[in-house]
């Protein structure tokens, strides 16, 4: 019973790690990122709001530029992020691991509802064109 447990851990594992890398998604944030929770801010980032509801997160897209300049969330399993993005141009946003797809239409924010108790880090990005919003570390 053990094995069979270990065997689909392995397997779920490298599915996960596999659908990360095939959309461009990664396991490891990059060096360069920071890192921001509604408990502590250092370096001069700003934190997700908190409330009894959860977190609340707004970005802004200009273009090709993202406001605030991407970072990486940390969530506790189970908890709610939730994630305003208001885009100056339509486009479609993907929430990597929480396999959320939403239409974004310029000027008008778009709500996604953020939650997963398997822990992880996991991207979230527009796709005309390319960019990355954040990623979200749940610990």
């Amino acid at each position: 019973m053990t094995r069979l447990r270990a065997g689909v851990a392995v397997i779920t594992l490298g599915a996960l790690t596999g659908l990360l890398t095939a959309c461009g998604g990664s396991s490891e944030p990059p060096a360069a990122q920071g890192s921001s929770t509604a408990a502590t801010a250092s370096g001069g980032q700003s934190a997700p709001a908190s409330s009894a509801a959860g977190r609340t997160l707004r970005v802004t897209i200009t273009g090709r530029t993202v406001t605030p300049a991407p970072s990486q969330v940390r969530i506790t399993p189970g908890e709610t992020l939730t994630l305003v993005v208001t885009s100056d141009h339509d486009d479609e946003l993907h929430a990597h691991g929480f396999e959320v797809e939403k239409e974004l239409k310029a000027g008008v924010p778009t709500t996604l509802l953020l939650k997963t108790d398997l822990p992880g880090v996991y991207e979230v990005e527009t796709h005309h064109p390319p960019l990355r919003l954040l990623s979200v570390a749940v610990q």
